[in-house]
């Protein structure tokens, strides 16, 4: 994925600006001291990594990887989330901590049109 997302960087002109970091990213994040203007979290359903402790569910861990993932975002940053896990419910008191607008419509491609729940996708920035 590193290779694709590098090729893909560089064929739109990219190349120079991004850095692409494997493993786990709860870790990471934990330990980043970084702050990013704009942030794509779009992680699998289920993960039991050999780079990662422990299991990661979708469910059961998006409101820890979006509050560390917030933790990191940039005054004035955007993070945008989505998953394709068909049965997903974002928890609902993370609108009590930040802006969250769902923008699943204006991410699904036309030729999943026909199936909504394909995919879901917001928008979240601080409050």
């Amino acid at each position: 994925y590193l290779d694709w997302a590098r090729r893909n960087f560089s064929l739109n002109g990219f190349s120079d600006k991004n850095r692409l970091e494997q493993g786990d990213v709860m870790a990471w994040l934990e330990a980043s001291r970084d702050e990013f203007d704009l942030i794509f979290i779009d992680p699998p359903t289920f993960s039991n990594s050999k780079r990662m402790e422990g299991i990661f569910d979708v469910q059961r861990d998006h409101v820890q990887l979006l509050d560390l993932a917030m933790a990191r975002l940039a005054p004035g940053g955007v993070l945008y989330f989505s998953n394709n896990f068909r049965k997903f419910q974002l928890e609902d008191n993370l609108s009590e901590r930040y802006a969250v607008e769902e923008i699943s419509d204006k991410t699904i491609d036309p030729d999943f049109a026909r199936n909504a729940k394909i995919h879901r996708a917001w928008k979240i920035t601080a409050r």
